[in-house]
Order: C-alpha cells, then structure tokens, then sequence
C-alpha cells in the first residue's frame, strides 16, 4: 500500500513603506526557465481564478514548481512526465537543474528582502532515500525528523519553522488534521518577500473612491495616489494595460494589468494563460510623460487547495503513482498539497509631504511637458510581483 506524502506551499509578500531613492531601471534578460514559469504560472492562476469563489487571489505557482521539481527527481515514470510538461523543460534533468539553481540565485539575495526556504519532514519510522537525500541538500533544503503519530507536536514544529521564515505573517498554517499518523513525508516551501516602493506614495494623497466591482456594483475603497514617470504598455493582445512599479531592491518590481473594460478581468486571465504575460512585461516603455496613478491598497490571504488546481494544468499522476524514490521502505504517493499566500500593498512609512527622488527614465524632448496618462485602477485587475523575469507570486483584486 503507498504511504502518504504531504505538500504545503507557504507564501508572503509584504509590500510597504516608500523609499526616495532614485531608480535607475535595469534590462533584464529574457531566459527559458523565466518563460516556463511565466507560463505555468498564468495557467495556474487561471485554474485558481475559476475554481475559487473568492475572486481577490495571491498564490505562488512558482512555490509548487520548486516542489515539485525536487519531488520529480524520486517519482515514477508518469509523474515525472506530467511534471517536466508542466514545468516547461524538454528533458527531466533540465527541469531539476533549473530550480536548483534558482535556489542558488535566490539564497544571494538579503534574506529580509527575499527568503526562500525549502524542508523535508519525514516520519520518524523511515529514511529518505540517499540520493534523494543528497539532493534536497542540493536544493538547499533543510531536513528534520519528526513523530507523525503526535500530529499535533508535529503540525507545532511546522509552524513554527513556516512562521520563522515568513517574519510571522503567516500562522499556523498546519493544523494537526493536516497530518495523519499515515503521513512518511511532507514538504514545504516558503517564499517571503518584503519590498520598499522607489517611488512613494504619499499618505495624505490616499482617498476613498469609487471602485467598480462590476458594471453594476460600485464601492468605496483606499486609493492610492502617484504622479510619475513609469514603464508603461497598452497591450492589444491582452486588452489591457500595463504599468511597472519598482521596488528599491534590486530586480524586484510590481506589474499591474488593468482590463480596458470593467467586467475585462476574466478576459484577461484567459488570454494570459493562453500567451503568457512575459512578451507583454518586456514591451513595457518609458512612458515619455508622467503617468497619474490610482491605485486601491490591498491586503489578500489565499488557501488554495492545489489538489483541485493541479489535475486543471495536467498534473494528477503524482496522487494516484506511487513515488519510490522517496523513502527507502515503501512507495509514498502525494496526498495534499495546498497553499497558504499573503500580500499586502500599501503606502505605510511614506514620510508625509517629502519628495527627494525621482524615476530616471528617458523622456519625450517636448517644448512643453505632454498631458500625463491616465491610469485609474478603479475596476478588477491581475498583478504579479517578479524578479527580473522570473514570477514570484501573482494574483487577482476584484472588491
């Protein structure tokens, strides 16, 4: 009989006070593995959109490829195949690679900017097997031994660890009927990240105003006040538009989409998942003129239960083969995985009437400074926090 595997995919992204620096924009590299993720995390985020009732929405797809590209290197043969489709690669070793040295690249970066932290649980009455062993260290993840018998001390230890890693913004996220006295293995991930605005927005300039929830529903919501000069691109293919927010640390930045129709969202995430957002983030252009943005704040906690989200982009295998590569004494198959994601965006710390910095892009040569566009987030819209090309979470406001 297989024994039971359990994946948590564990997500935060905390976005706050401004910073008045001055931002100086970088060319960033389009890469394979960039491409790969931004596709499979658009088709996620479309399968998430549709499944959930609640339409404001974060996840971390790429938290679940992390996962499982390590658990694809210890699985049998369907799995793997249904894996390396999903994660994009032509060859399961490519695949593996890839996200190892992803990790490598993440674990450069200041851990209270970016945190990334992988750990493998297994049951006290088993071993990993060596190679998988091996290569989880690889990947940089921890591993620990605990008494699955004891669901609850067990649940108490994972917490605390997810709780550590995210600087406590998210709690608890395993409960002892998480775990049953049948669980071998559970693996989790953690992606943290905390960025700082370049650009502020000021605090006295945030007002309540109208948000239209559909063409017949409108309510009042906290917007966000700038006026700049930002990268900018109207997409046709998307129908919609698109703005970049910078953060002061280095490669991160915001990407907001906001439909040219008000009931556009659903639309979007299609097409989206269809073609992918990267080609439309590398239009993104100087705007030439300063953009007049309104932006609500946003504060968004998700539960998704991938068990629903990834039979949707192909992959079912992983619960129902078992993976003997894994543990030495048994086959173990997967029997959740599930993510807790958190984001909050707001202008906290912008000091009140201060403005010492500048967005350094290059500007139209008029004799006479251009109207600025408009750019009113007033209506649902996607957004996606990345690094340099690479999706860190993305998601969807709709009230």
């Amino acid at each position: 009989m297989d024994k039971l595997l359990v994946f948590t995919v564990l997500c935060c992204a905390c976005v706050t006070m401004a910073d008045y620096s001055i931002y100086y924009p970088t060319n960033y590299e389009r890469t394979n593995l960039g491409d790969n993720i931004d596709s499979s995390t658009m088709l996620v985020l479309k399968a998430t959109y549709e499944n959930e009732e609640e339409k404001n929405i974060v996840s971390s797809p790429l938290s679940v490829m992390m996962l499982l590209s390590l658990y694809n290197l210890g699985t049998g043969p369907d799995t793997k195949e249904e894996i390396r489709k999903f994660l994009g690669e032509s060859e399961e070793r490519n695949a593996s690679h890839s996200f190892q040295e992803l990790n490598t690249q993440f674990s450069k970066i200041d851990p209270d900017q970016l945190t990334v932290a992988e750990i493998i649980t297994v049951s006290d009455l088993y071993t990993l097997d060596e190679n998988f062993a091996a290569t989880a260290r690889d990947y940089r993840c921890e591993l620990e031994t605990l008494n699955f018998r004891k669901p609850e001390e067990a649940a108490a230890e994972i917490n605390k660890w997810a709780g550590e890693k995210t600087k406590g913004h998210i709690k608890d996220p395993v409960s002892k009927d998480t775990l049953t006295e049948d669980t071998v293995v559970a693996l989790f991930n953690v992606i943290y990240f905390a960025g700082h605005w370049h650009v502020p927005f000021k605090a006295e300039e945030t007002k309540e105003k109208d948000f239209h929830v559909s063409r017949d529903s409108v309510v009042k919501k906290p917007m966000m006040h700038l006026l700049q000069s930002l990268y900018y691109y109207d997409s046709e293919r998307l129908g919609a538009k698109l703005i970049e927010l910078p953060y002061k640390e280095k490669g991160f930045r915001m990407i907001v989409v906001l439909p040219n129709e008000v009931d556009g969202l659903s639309s979007v995430v299609e097409k989206a998942a269809n073609q992918g957002l990267l080609s439309a983030v590398f239009n993104l252009r100087p705007s030439g003129c300063d953009v007049d943005l309104d932006m609500p704040k946003f504060d968004i906690r998700s539960k998704i239960d991938f068990n629903k989200i990834l039979p949707k982009v192909g992959v079912s295998e992983l619960f129902n083969e078992g993976a003997e590569g894994i543990v030495k004494e048994a086959a173990v198959k997967v029997s959740k995985v599930f993510q807790e994601a958190f984001i909050k965006v707001d202008e906290e710390g912008a000091t009140a009437g201060a403005f010492t910095g500048a967005v350094a892009i290059p500007m139209s040569s008029w004799s006479e400074p251009p109207p600025p566009i408009k750019f009113t987030v007033d209506h649902p819209f996607l957004y996606a926090i990345m690094y340099e090309d690479k999706i860190l979470f993305a998601g969807t406001y709709s009230e």
